[in-house]
Order: C-alpha cells, then structure tokens, then sequence
C-alpha cells in the first residue's frame, strides 16, 4: 500500500514523473492540491486531503504542503490548520513517500518563461522556494528531494521505483 506525493513548484517536473510512475506502476495520477480547491474553504480542504489519505496505490500531484506554501503566497486561500496538518501526516506515515522536486530558481523561471502559467511568474519563484523550504523542513514526514536541474524525469522516476522496492 502506497501513496507517492509529489510536491514543488510550478515547472519542477511533478506532472511528468506522475506519468511517468504512473506508466511504470499502474497507479492511477490524482490532483492533490490546487488553486480552485484553495478557494473552497477550509473544511472542503480537508475532506479532500483526508479521503486521499485513505487511497492505496496512488500518485498524489501536489498535497498538503503545497498548500500550505501556496496559501501562504495567496492570502484569500484556505490553508490547512497545524493540526490537520498533523491528523493527515499521521494517517499517512506508515504509507506515503514525499518526493520533494525543485530546481535553481532561475532554472524555474526560465521553464516558466518557456511554458507560461496562469497563476505564477517568475517574480513570485523566490519566495515560493523560501516557502517550500520552510514547509519542507518543518513536514512531520521523511522527504526525498531531487534537483530537476541536476536530474531529468526519467532518472527521478527511475530513482522513485527503486525506493519502493
């Protein structure tokens, strides 16, 4: 039983390798968090990452952290309190691998520059990676991180699978 979170920034690979794990394993790719469910409101919040938290066999995109990181950037976003934090972490850590994907932030911005994004620019990737960095370090489960400027989608993929054997 496992649940594979994916979490980052914006154009650090986290969709790709959700394909790419979900080819390998069979594991279907859920949204974990976004932007229209930050709107939504704290209860609806966490009814969402609650029942996720009771899947087996899944590829999270984004969960609880990058909430917690984006609703920090975007004031009129619901965030998670601590303690849901805490009940969502504690329900998942037997069962969860966190995969933490970043990049240099000009590295980032030139991706954004190249890919183009609705919500974020690239004057905004500073701080989301302060964030992240923060959320990261103060998470109440074990992190794995890859540099997406040092390794591509297939050796983070690859280095994924090999974790779960």
């Amino acid at each position: 039983m496992t649940r594979i979170i994916l979490e980052g920034a914006d154009c650090c690979y986290k969709s790709t390798v959700a394909d790419k794990l979900s080819k390998e394993l069979g594991y279907p790719v859920i949204k974990g968090s976004s932007f229209e469910l930050a709107t939504s409101g704290n209860e609806k919040l966490f009814d969402h990452f609650n029942r996720l938290a009771d899947e087996d066999n899944i590829i999270i995109d984004r969960y609880i952290y990058s909430n917690l990181v984006y609703a920090r950037k975007f004031k009129d976003y619901s965030i998670l309190t601590e303690d849901q934090q805490r009940a969502i972490e504690k329900k998942i850590r037997h069962k969860a691998k966190v995969i933490y994907l970043h990049a240099d932030p000009e590295v980032i911005k030139q991706r954004l520059r190249e890919r183009g994004d609705e919500y974020i620019e690239g004057k905004d990737i500073d701080t989301i990676l302060e964030l992240y960095r923060e959320v990261i370090c103060n998470a109440g489960l074990h992190t794995y991180s890859w540099d997406t400027g040092q390794w591509d989608s297939d050796e983070i993929a690859q280095g994924i699978v090999y974790l779960l054997e």
